[in-house]
């Protein structure tokens, strides 16, 4: 409930201030993650490459700085050699999957270095995440020697990175790298611990994207120190 209420106070912040000079974003890529702590007994000692997307909205606020709130949506996964009741044969693998969905919603704040023809960012971002296993509900992908169990919440932190660079007026490439904590609760045993647990594990995630950006609402602010010929386009 805390963190439903929390997701709903990051919207309406961001609601209050997105008048103007609004970036949106959609961003497509891969990630690796970290192995799990806590409970989890399914490590992987192997890195497994998931898709990754992110969805965001910015305002700037000042110059050089901007905030806004941003959609994270990726799979948490890696690959093991070795597991209980699992004959190795070559180089095949399992896959031990921690989050089908992952979805994470969170406040950003990044500072922002103008270049000649776009900018370089990097902020700091929070707010929460929500982990789905529907394939729980199905058969299971063959590789899969693990399943976590569906519905896992928590907090999430993070810090990104990255370029927009504008070759029109409105329009922009973009490149992010992310690193982004999820401490996840279930309401669900962990497995294989004794006594029965609910299950619970700290994960990290490293993300890089491209997308697309639109921007609207210049002001002289953004627009300082740059020819609109060579920032902007034509």
């Amino acid at each position: 409930m805390k963190i439903k209420y929390s997701l709903l106070l990051i919207l309406l912040s961001f609601n209050s201030i997105a008048q103007k000079y609004e970036i949106a974003a959609l961003n497509i890529g891969a990630s690796i993650n970290s192995s799990p702590t806590n409970n989890m007994y399914y490590k992987g000692n192997q890195v497994a490459f998931n898709y990754s997307t992110n969805i965001l909205g910015l305002k700037n606020i000042d110059y050089d700085m901007q905030i806004g709130v941003e959609v994270h949506v990726l799979q948490l996964s890696r690959l093991s050699y070795e597991g209980p009741g699992y004959t190795i044969t070559g180089n095949d693998t399992k896959q031990n999957v921690y989050s089908e969905i992952t979805t994470s919603l969170c406040g950003v704040l990044n500072k922002k270095i103008y270049k000649e023809h776009g900018y370089f960012y990097a902020g700091i971002s929070m707010g929460g995440v929500e982990a789905r296993n529907i394939l729980r509900k199905g058969l299971a992908p063959p590789r899969a020697e693990y399943i976590a169990p569906d519905f896992g919440y928590g907090p999430c932190f993070g810090v990104q990175g990255g370029y927009t660079y504008y070759y029109s007026k409105r329009w922009a490439l973009d490149i992010q790298t992310s690193i982004l904590d999820f401490d996840l609760d279930y309401n669900a045993h962990a497995p294989v611990f004794l006594p029965d647990r609910n299950l619970h594990y700290n994960i990290v995630a490293f993300t890089c994207t491209v997308g697309f950006r639109y921007a609207f609402g210049f002001n002289d602010k953004q627009t300082r120190g740059y020819k609109p010929d060579t920032f902007f386009g034509h």
